[in-house]
């Protein structure tokens, strides 16, 4: 499996999070810093672009919903885009798809952010 690699860019005042590769165990803190800093920055509006994500396990998942629920609480969201049919079918298989809001693209997630 490829470590995930992540590129952020700001788009209209959202956070878009590019994951490229596997989220495991073993890569999963890069991300939760990634999280983590922009929580220390009051920025809780983010997307996590999926396109290029090969794998994720259910712990990143579950860490994911943690993160989404503090954005919520800081009237922000963590959103998910452009997920594979592969990663798509094991957030859905896992409910996670029920309480993590998925997008088919990145620019319908940053919309919903205005709406």
């Amino acid at each position: 499996m490829r470590e995930c690699q992540i590129k952020h860019e700001a788009v209209d005042g959202v956070d878009v999070l590019h994951l490229d590769g596997a989220l495991d165990a073993y890569s999963f803190p890069r991300l939760e810093s990634s999280l983590n800093q922009l929580r220390d920055q009051q920025r809780h509006h983010i997307v996590l672009e999926c396109s290029n994500l090969d794998y994720i396990n259910s712990a990143a998942l579950g860490a994911l919903i943690g993160f989404a629920r503090r954005a919520r609480e800081n009237s922000g969201d963590l959103k998910l885009a452009a997920l594979t049919p592969k990663i798509f079918s094991i957030v859905e298989l896992l409910g996670f798809d029920k309480i993590l809001q998925v997008y088919p693209d990145v620019g319908l997630a940053i919309s919903k952010f205005t709406t």
